[in-house]
């Protein structure tokens, strides 16, 4: 009611009227900054302020009208702590709403406005900032740029993932190049929708939001959840389930298996690559529990050593692309760890200007893994490695959803063009879940 039909929730006041309130009142006035920039954290001043949840953060995140609220209370905020600085000094109550500003701006709209706020804060500090070494450092923790990458890693896989299904099962060389999104491919999607990649990989996110760390059987819950109902999906409909994740998900519903069994000749598929970023995202802090719960979620739909390894090879990856190490320390440091192994032999090499003629983009696990480091090794941005990978046809969506992940990780979401966001299916809700998601793992480090 409050955003809908203006009401006076906050303290008494509307949403039009806070735009407007004088420095007084906006310093006096303790409960309104809770409606102005809700965050999902409680009060611990004001316990009938509202708490953000993942569905009203996402209604609140698809509202135009919102978006420029949260943009104009930003400004307004800015002018008074310009025009008051007795905030300035080590201990003020202003410091709790500049963290909860940033939080929600975060969250409610972008990495770039909150960082941008952020960033005016610090300058109006000046010389005195080290005088705020608490809240300083408390600012830097919810505007720090791994909430971007972490963003980037998730929204890579939707964004790749949407880039490469309407080539999907193409033969390379035989479609027109493709550049963009466009609809149609062999499940007659609209432009921006995405697959099985990107439901899975939510599917994966939500079981990690709701029980904080990875539970097989929540997990697959949601898997089945999907496949039957079309929950997490682009169109409401699943489409492109796996022979491999059809079998496995029937498994679990018989019999409550929480690994696969190994059956036929698609058990090395990439199904549980192309879904592991949310892993990365959540565990980033830990990178032995990262490898682990990676692995484990790997095993609990493919019954594959191979696939187990290239998914705690590509956590281990993303753990360091999203931590800031540059992208070729990253990649040596982490196949440090599969020396002598098929997978060592596939990714060592320099993939700077080998011919795509030599690149497979099979379904085969470590083919995808390969296509993915050579998209990106041939690359200078997010959106031309996805291209180069979608054009590389076959299992071409899946392909680019594993190098969207990693690009989005080593780039992070803000530097991703802005018509890839525009045209994402369901963008706004997938950016609230990856805030979401580094909500929860910043969280385990407090």
């Amino acid at each position: 009611m409050f955003h809908q039909a203006d009401a006076p929730l906050a303290n008494g006041l509307t949403r039009s009227q806070l735009l407007h309130i004088d420095d007084n009142e906006f310093e006096s006035n303790h409960g309104f900054i809770q409606w102005a920039f809700p965050t999902p954290e409680q009060s611990l001043h004001n316990f009938s302020a509202p708490i953000l949840d993942i569905p009203d953060a996402i209604w609140l995140a698809e509202q135009e009208s919102v978006s420029s609220f949260l943009e104009a209370m930003t400004e307004r905020f800015l002018h008074f702590l310009s025009d008051n600085r007795y905030w300035i000094k080590a201990y003020d109550h202003n410091h709790l709403r500049i963290s909860r500003a940033i939080q929600s701006l975060r969250i409610l709209h972008s990495w770039e406005l909150s960082q941008w706020f952020y960033e005016q804060v610090i300058n109006l500090c000046g010389d005195h900032l080290s005088d705020m070494a608490n809240a300083g450092s408390h600012w830097g923790r919810n505007v720090s740029s791994h909430h971007d990458r972490i963003t980037g890693a998730v929204m890579g896989v939707a964004i790749g993932d949407a880039i490469g299904a309407p080539v999907e099962f193409r033969t390379r060389g035989t479609f027109a190049e493709v550049t963009s999104y466009q609809s149609g491919g062999a499940f007659d999607l609209p432009a921006g929708a995405w697959t099985d990649d990107t439901a899975m990989m939510l599917c994966l996110l939500d079981s990690l939001i709701a029980k904080s760390t990875f539970d097989a059987s929540d997990a697959l819950n949601r898997f089945c959840q999907w496949a039957e109902h079309g929950e997490n999906s682009s169109t409401g409909v699943a489409v492109g389930i796996g022979q491999n994740t059809l079998r496995v998900l029937g498994d679990y519903r018989r019999t409550g298996r929480l690994e696969a069994r190994a059956s036929g000749t698609k058990n090395d598929g990439n199904g549980s690559l192309m879904r592991i970023s949310p892993i990365a995202a959540f565990f980033h802090s830990d990178l032995a529990l990262a490898r682990e719960m990676a692995s484990r979620q790997s095993r609990a739909t493919h019954a594959s050593e191979i696939a187990a390894q290239c998914c705690a090879f590509q956590v281990e990856l993303l753990v360091r692309l999203i931590n800031g190490e540059e992208f070729h320390s990253a990649k040596s440091r982490t196949l440090e760890k599969h020396k002598d192994t098929p997978l060592h032999r596939e990714l060592v090499q320099d993939f700077r200007g080998m011919c795509s003629q030599e690149i497979p983009s099979t379904g085969y696990v470590l083919d995808t893994l390969r296509a993915a480091m050579w998209s990106v090794e041939n690359s200078s941005t997010a959106e031309s490695a996805m291209l180069l990978s979608a054009n590389l046809g076959d299992d071409a969506d899946t392909v680019a959803a594993v190098t969207g992940q990693i690009v989005g990780a080593l780039y992070g979401y803000a530097s991703i063009a802005k018509h890839l966001k525009i045209g994402l299916v369901a963008e706004r809700e997938i950016y609230v879940k990856s805030q979401f998601v580094s909500l929860g793992a910043q969280n385990r480090l407090e």
